[in-house]
């Protein structure tokens, strides 16, 4: 890219000559190369691959990138999927934003303490008992970087009766 600068470009002064009025620069812009980070949370908790979560979650997934000039302000970048008990290996029903159930929060950059984070929290009701829980997620920035070369995944237990599943001394 060259930056171009002229003073006196309507000739208001004339000038014998011109050109010692014209100022280039070279400058080279380097691409975002870097992805995004997901950090998903099941109320509160970061949890494990097979840990038992509520039938009623809060889970708060946070997207956040180190570019300042391009914000995360748009729900295309993530894609929410979720697979339930009794569906097959490859099987993953995407979870729509709807306000409610799926919720986005864009990333702000106004300010001078912006952080390029959005959140999106989704409030799922699982009704049925069972191991086979999969979320699945996945996002990109918006320079098209995703967070990973595989979606972030995550199984989870719903057990809705009530039970005693840790006992320590």
């Amino acid at each position: 890219n060259v930056f171009v600068i002229e003073a006196n470009p309507d000739n208001d002064q004339i000038e014998q000559f011109h050109p010692n009025n014209l100022g280039y620069l070279n400058y080279y812009v380097a691409p975002d190369k870097e992805n995004p980070l997901i950090d998903v949370t099941f109320d509160g908790v970061h949890i494990m691959d097979k840990d038992i979560v509520s039938s009623k979650p809060f889970i708060n997934i946070m997207l956040r990138d180190e570019n300042l000039y391009q914000a995360l302000d748009d729900t295309s970048l993530v894609e929410v999927s979720m697979r339930y008990p009794g569906d097959a290996p490859t099987t993953e029903h995407k979870i729509p934003f709807d306000g409610n159930k799926l919720r986005f929060f864009p990333a702000d950059l106004t300010g001078t303490k912006a952080k390029n984070v959005a959140r999106i929290e989704f409030r799922p009701e699982f009704t049925i008992d069972g191991n086979d829980y999969i979320l699945s997620v996945k996002a990109k920035d918006k320079s098209g970087n995703w967070s990973g070369n595989n979606s972030y995944k995550v199984g989870f237990e719903v057990v809705n009766k009530a039970a005693i599943s840790s006992f320590v001394n």
